[in-house]
């Protein structure tokens, strides 16, 4: 069986997206198949982190692309900002969309996958290109008939649904990533595929190789993971109450220091992913803002979770409660570790049967987009079978 050419598009606003890319390259390179170029959507307020660019494997080239609009202190969303600011940048846009039709053009993949990025919605909603596009995301989840989204938030609700099918539009084949396995959805309409008439697959977390080469282990600190640094002055608050524990804090801080000490048991470190998974598998408990990557890692770990979703992200405040049912952790608004500490005597760990999901990913992963670009390379080859025996045919 031929190896395939894939193009990685991914969205760069969270980090939880760049590991999926980098364990499914991984799965790709087993199974003989090469990522040709990975293009992320970039924004002026995070840097593309160094781990991602030295373990793709691949060249990578950074878009323009709509990004959330924060307040002064870097904590919550602003959705009225956000729309303003994407609506001003839309020539920059224009521009990208541009230059991800040129990248194709010149790799010409036999299939793109997409880690969420909405250029790429955008892109195959409006030019439609031969290559299938294949979307992957744990936000597809919200379309299966298994998944309750939190009482009321009607609004948002609407728009987190209306966002998540465009970065959709266009796609041969939706894989929509769950912390449980669930029944097939049914064909539906309304679902994530509405743009395209895809299907939707749901499968395990990505999880990178890394994290299965760790013990975990129990020692006396909590981990911190805070997407947004502003949050910062709450876990000081919290650790000046409580300077006993000890606590390992990463931020996505690029003027602070790769390590900076506050005093002998609190610690800031910059974003690291081995330094990361390496205390994650040794701490008491993981405190996180409410990404669908960090729960998945620190459930396969053992690790009890506390969510705090950053304010105003009504799709992390969803997450936060989806996590809670599977068994992780609460759910909080405010960075209360003592949550945490309350909730470890009554932790019933998940990570045996969450574990045997996870393990199912890699090859469902490969087999799922080897069958999209397959079936794509049929219907080219009974196209071209069809146009020559219109030329024998013909007087």
């Amino acid at each position: 069986m031929a190896s395939l050419q894939c193009l990685f598009i991914v969205q760069g606003e969270g980090r939880g997206h760049m590991t999926q890319a980098l364990a499914l390259r991984a799965a790709l390179a087993r199974a003989g198949h090469q990522v040709c170029a990975v293009l992320v959507g970039c924004n002026t307020r995070r840097d593309v982190p160094g781990f991602f660019l030295r373990k793709i494997e691949a060249p990578v080239a950074c878009l323009d692309s709509p990004t959330f609009a924060c307040d002064a202190r870097n904590r919550s969303i602003r959705p009225v900002a956000t729309f303003l600011e994407a609506t001003a940048r839309l020539p920059h846009f224009h521009e990208s969309l541009r230059r991800l039709d040129a990248h194709l053009r010149h790799h010409r993949p036999n299939v793109v996958i997409n880690f969420f990025e909405p250029l790429a919605g955008l892109y195959y909603l409006h030019r439609r290109p031969a290559v299938p596009m294949i979307a992957i995301a744990h936000q597809y989840f919200f379309f299966h008939p298994a998944y309750r989204f939190p009482a009321g938030y009607a609004l948002q609700r609407a728009a987190t649904r209306w966002f998540t099918r465009l970065t959709a539009a266009g796609a041969s084949r939706i894989l929509a990533l769950s912390l449980y396995p669930v029944a097939a959805p049914d064909a539906s309409p309304s679902g994530p595929g509405r743009w395209s008439g895809a299907p939707m697959t749901v499968l395990p977390p990505l999880l990178r190789d890394a994290l299965f080469t760790h013990t975990p282990a129990r020692q006396p600190f909590f981990l911190v993971y805070l997407l947004n640094s502003g949050y910062a002055d709450e876990i000081i608050r919290w650790h000046e109450h409580h300077p006993e524990h000890a606590i390992h804090c990463f931020w996505d801080n690029r003027h602070a220091e790769a390590v900076y000490r506050y005093d002998r048991t609190l610690t800031f470190h910059r974003l690291d992913d081995e330094k990361f998974l390496a205390l994650m598998a040794r701490c008491r408990g993981l405190v996180t803002t409410a990404g669908f990557e960090s729960v998945s890692e620190a459930m396969y770990l053992g690790k009890p979770v506390l969510t705090v979703p950053v304010e105003g992200h009504f799709e992390q405040y969803c997450n936060s409660l989806d996590a809670e049912a599977a068994g992780a952790g609460p759910a909080s608004r405010r960075f209360d570790i003592d949550r945490l500490v309350d909730f470890i005597p009554s932790y019933r760990n998940p990570a045996p049967a969450f574990q045997r999901w996870v393990h199912q990913a890699g090859a469902r992963f490969v087999q799922a987009i080897e069958a999209v670009a397959w079936a794509q390379n049929a219907r080219i080859g009974q196209a071209l079978d069809e146009d020559l025996v219109d030329l024998v045919a013909y007087p």
